[in-house]
């Protein structure tokens, strides 16, 4: 903690001191020595002490280091202690790691993890916990960094850029260390240059996602047209345990979207395949058809049934048509690169959303879980001026109408988590484009005040679990910002007692910051 503190207000002398002036007896990499340490300190079960545990990647061999099934166990519970220990120092360290002096212990590092990676032990799978969020902090900390790394650095970074494609797509590594690790490798792709007419965005996406990627679709739509019936209203809840795919369609998809938002941020000749990738996403959610971009290959989401497109909160097909405008919103949220990839982006996306809106329109069923999450993205990370006046006014239906679908289907909300969290997501982004456009752009949504307020309210006055709690605040922060609406003046005062009188029940609420809420709210619209 004392470290922290002096990383954190003591100025460059400290964060300089921090990486370039070395004790004796000290390696450049003693900070990941030192967390790679057993917590007791003894020999582990393959007969390593901690200095060799560290430093060595060969595998022990021959029959006395055979590991029976209890040692094996005893090692990942080890190595699962130690990488729970570090990842609780981490925090407290990674400031060191984002100063324009740490781009003096990027080699080292760099060098570490190319050694390691792919890791062949466990022990190689801890340091790769340790090193990636240190290795991401560097290379994330600022542009300036990149200029002040040396050739030999930036040669080793780019050499290891298959080996964290595959390391960030395969389930088998730890969660957090998969997300550093393909941090790096968007932090690598838009900073790296290339040979011209050499496309290693491209390159990852034939080589090593497309295949991934049909395989884990076709798996999915197995599962699902396995357990889903034409007469069952939504699928038993039991059954989604063999929706194993599930997760597989999204770390594959999610990745995609890192390739896409990688080369919509590097320009030039990559925007075409930022282009085939985001139009591919959209196509995806929209319908659940689309070819693979630069392939020949096309990818079917198996369908909802009839009941399910009544009830797609409990409906695992619905469920799997969020997964791509998850990546899709992913790719908008990205900070990086010039000022005009996201509205030629818009421009390529936009038509397939609109068409699928018009498709949509004159069915009785909710929006699409799909299509209500691609407005839902778009709204929320577009400015309303690059998508058009007309082109919202058309997206505000479908996002009222999910709205008002999920404050009515609160109680089959919680039992979705069974399936997966992604309707909880899609609510979420539903609130966050509602808010934006109340503060932006009031007017389009004042016919619709009547519809607004009494879903606000159910959603206010759910007792879920704490995970429901963040939607809880968005719904009131709307709440909040409709009362000081100038118009329509007349229909927000219609509301005042019904408003009043609901919070009011909500008082007692057992989270403190949902009660600190509801009191500010309250006392606006008590106001009025």
């Amino acid at each position: 903690m004392v470290l922290s503190y002096l990383i954190r207000y003591g100025g460059s002398n400290v964060d300089a001191a921090f990486h370039c002036m070395v004790p004796p007896n000290t390696t450049p990499l003693d900070i990941v020595n030192a967390l790679c340490k057993p917590l007791d300190g003894r020999n582990t079960d393959n007969g390593m002490n901690e200095e060799q545990m560290v430093v060595t990647r060969q595998l022990p061999v021959g029959m006395s280091h055979l590991q029976l099934p209890v040692s094996r166990a005893k090692e990942d519970e080890t190595a699962n202690a130690i990488i729970e220990r570090a990842y609780s120092i981490l925090p407290h360290l990674i400031p060191a790691y984002e100063c324009p002096s740490s781009a003096s212990s990027c080699e080292s590092l760099v060098q570490l993890v190319d050694q390691i990676l792919p890791p062949l032990s466990e022990w190689d799978e801890v340091k790769l916990c340790i090193t990636f969020p240190l290795m991401t902090s560097i290379l994330n900390s600022s542009n300036d960094v990149w200029n002040m790394l040396n050739d030999v650095t930036i040669e080793g970074l780019t050499s290891m850029v298959t080996y964290l494609a595959e390391f960030s797509i395969s389930s088998d590594h730890e969660t957090r260390s998969r997300s550093a690790a393909a941090s790096s490798l968007f932090s690598i792709l838009i900073h790296c240059k290339e040979d011209e007419g050499c496309n290693s965005i491209q390159a990852l996406l034939e080589n090593k996602v497309c295949s991934d990627l049909v395989d884990a679709a076709s798996s999915l739509t197995q599962d699902l047209t396995a357990i889903l019936t034409p007469r069952a209203s939504c699928v038993p809840l039991e059954s989604s345990a063999r929706l194993s795919s599930f997760s597989r369609v999204e770390d594959t998809l999610n990745f995609v979207g890192l390739l896409g938002s990688a080369a919509a941020c590097k320009g030039g000749t990559y925007s075409r395949t930022a282009d085939a990738i985001a139009a591919f996403l959209v196509e995806m959610s929209c319908t659940g058809n689309a070819q693979v971009p630069f392939a020949e290959t096309a990818i079917h989401l198996a369908a909802p049934t009839h009941d399910g497109q009544k009830q797609p909160i409990l409906d695992p097909s619905s469920h799997a048509y969020v997964l791509p405008a998850a990546a899709f919103g992913s790719m908008l949220s990205v900070h990086n690169g010039g000022p005009f990839w996201r509205q030629r982006m818009t421009h390529k996306t936009l038509p397939i959303l609109l068409k699928a809106l018009q498709a949509q329109a004159q069915s009785q069923n909710p929006p699409a879980l799909g299509t209500l999450a691609v407005v839902c993205h778009m709204l929320c990370c577009l400015p309303a001026k690059l998508l058009g006046e007309s082109n919202v006014r058309q997206m505000i239906p479908t996002l009222i109408a999910g709205l008002v679908y999920f404050s009515k289907n609160l109680q089959a909300l919680t039992q979705s988590e069974s399936i997966s969290c992604k309707t909880s997501d899609v609510l979420s982004i539903i609130l966050a484009a509602l808010l934006k456009l109340l503060s932006i752009s009031p007017e389009d949504l004042s016919k619709f005040i009547g519809i607004i307020i009494p879903s606000l309210l159910l959603l206010c006055t759910s007792t879920g679990s704490e995970k429901y709690i963040s939607k809880q605040l968005l719904a009131l922060q709307c709440l909040e910002t409709v009362a000081n609406l100038p118009t329509p003046r007349n229909a927000v005062l219609r509301e005042k007692d019904q408003v009043v009188a609901v919070l009011s029940a909500v008082v007692d609420h057992p989270a403190f910051i949902v009660r600190q809420a509801v009191v500010q709210v309250r006392n606006a619209w008590f106001l009025l």
